[in-house]
């Protein structure tokens, strides 16, 4: 692979690399006022603002849903601990062998599902071959690479995927096609969970109205307003836990709860919102959000099909600007100066660009048929329906940044990366990147490798 890190003028496709910080204040005492001696007492229902206008209802660890509700309702083989060190999930332990290529779990006896079924090998199959089957995410295919025979069932040569084996009910063996650290990583993911086979196969996509997992919480029900719109959910406490009970009795998320029910003590936890919470009153939890934004060309589309004009684009593009557009109180957008945010091991810090004057700059864009405003060339910029109040500012911005270069910006909102794939006129995507584990190959792989599945089907970078 290229090092994207020291080579932005010859081969650079992204032009902005933003990270998020994302800030949760809650409280220091448990209770507003409270004696910090007073020992605090097991039980109760912690109450979570979401961050967002809108609740996310999507219970699908292969979908869009709540980190937190994703981890707390399922279990996976694996886990992260607050180190990122793998640690045991539903498999009790692993065996590693035959140079790395090869690894063994073995089920915990105590795995149970929520409704007291319990957790089988042939369950981790199914649900593993399942992320395989959705291929709603570049994720799961680069997972799917990894193990023997995963590529030929994801292009449907297949009927199972032959490196998941079944050795018995509580054991199975995944068969790798090379040995990787990050092999196990993949296992700890979020979306890696494991389901029920029979009960999804047999509620197909209503099991996620009532999900079962075998996490430390279950699914209670939805919470409702008085007209019965949904309006958040409520997870209770799972006695039947593998592991250390839960502390509390339950958790109850929702984007409606009020930042006033925070000041009353009815809430909780929420995102920092206004700057009347008082950091010298409240405690505020600061964590890098493992999402990153970059902005995309269309490198198989003159003249984005030339790395020097990237570059030059590139420089016309006052990146702090856009960072303070996609920034609140709640998320901080930092600039990034390279492709891995630099919190991650493996961070490749680049060489400082030539500096150029405008006039030089103009020149440089002049010898590629660019930066005349009499003859302007129409570039389409793609951002998500799901952002469009952000993506109307980007695009203004942008807009106005990129017209000395002699284009005229047109915003495109899509639905999904899909309807790229038909358009012939040169285009940018505004893309957020969100990473299961902080590792910088599920940033590299899936994001920049050349035969990756977004570059081949939506970006078209060549490694240079």
């Amino acid at each position: 692979m290229t090092n994207l890190g020291t080579n932005r003028r010859g081969g650079a496709f992204a032009l902005l690399a933003i990270l998020s910080l994302f800030c949760l204040p809650l409280k220091a005492d448990g209770v507003l006022g409270q004696d910090r001696t007073v020992k605090p007492r097991a039980g109760g229902v912690l109450k979570i603002k979401a961050y967002g206008s809108s609740l996310k209802t999507d219970l699908d660890p292969a979908g869009k849903g709540y980190p937190l509700i994703i981890e707390n309702l399922y279990e996976g083989l694996l886990r992260l601990d607050r180190d990122t060190e793998i640690t045991p999930g539903l498999a009790e332990y692993w065996v590693i062998d035959n140079g790395g290529r090869r690894t063994i779990f073995y089920l915990r006896n105590k795995a149970i599902f929520h409704n007291g079924q319990p957790v089988t090998a042939a369950d981790v199959k199914y649900s593993l071959e399942r992320l395989f089957r959705l291929k709603t995410n570049p994720y799961f295919y680069t997972f799917a690479q990894r193990i023997e025979g995963g590529e030929e069932f994801w292009q449907g040569r297949a009927s199972e995927v032959s490196g998941l084996k079944i050795i018995d009910e509580t054991t199975i063996e995944i068969d790798w096609k090379y040995a990787s650290v990050a092999n196990l990583y993949f296992l700890a993911a979020n979306f890696a969970k494991v389901l029920p086979r029979q009960l999804v196969e047999k509620d197909k996509r209503k099991f996620f109205d009532h999900p079962v997992g075998a996490g430390p919480f279950k699914f209670d029900y939805w919470l409702r307003d008085s007209k019965l719109n949904i309006i958040g959910l409520s997870l209770t406490r799972n006695d039947q836990y593998f592991s250390r009970k839960p502390y509390i009795n339950g958790i109850e998320v929702s984007p409606y709860f009020l930042l006033d029910g925070f000041f009353r003590d009815e809430v909780q936890i929420v995102p920092y919102l206004s700057y009347r919470i008082s950091r010298d009153r409240y405690q505020v939890l600061e964590s890098n959000s493992l999402q990153v934004s970059y902005l995309f060309f269309s490198c198989h589309l003159p003249p984005f099909d030339q790395p020097e004009v990237r570059s030059l684009l590139g420089r016309l593009i006052e990146k702090s600007k856009l960072a303070g557009l996609v920034s609140s109180p709640a998320y901080f957008a930092q600039v990034l100066d390279d492709y891995i945010p630099p919190y991650l091991p493996g961070f490749l810090p680049s060489s400082p660009p030539e500096e150029l004057s405008f006039g030089r700059l103009s020149e440089r864009l002049a010898a590629h048929g660019l930066g005349n405003s009499g003859q302007a060339l129409t570039v389409n910029l793609y951002c998500e329906f799901s952002m469009k109040e952000q993506a109307e500012k980007l695009f203004s911005e942008l807009k106005n940044e990129l017209r000395p270069a002699g284009l005229d910006l047109q915003l495109k909102p899509i639905k999904s990366l899909d309807e790229l794939k038909t358009d012939r006129t040169p285009y940018l995507v505004y893309f957020d990147w969100s990473m299961p584990v902080p590792d910088p190959e599920f940033l590299l792989y899936p994001l920049f490798y050349s035969r990756s599945y977004l570059n081949s089907n939506y970006f078209q970078y060549k490694q240079e």
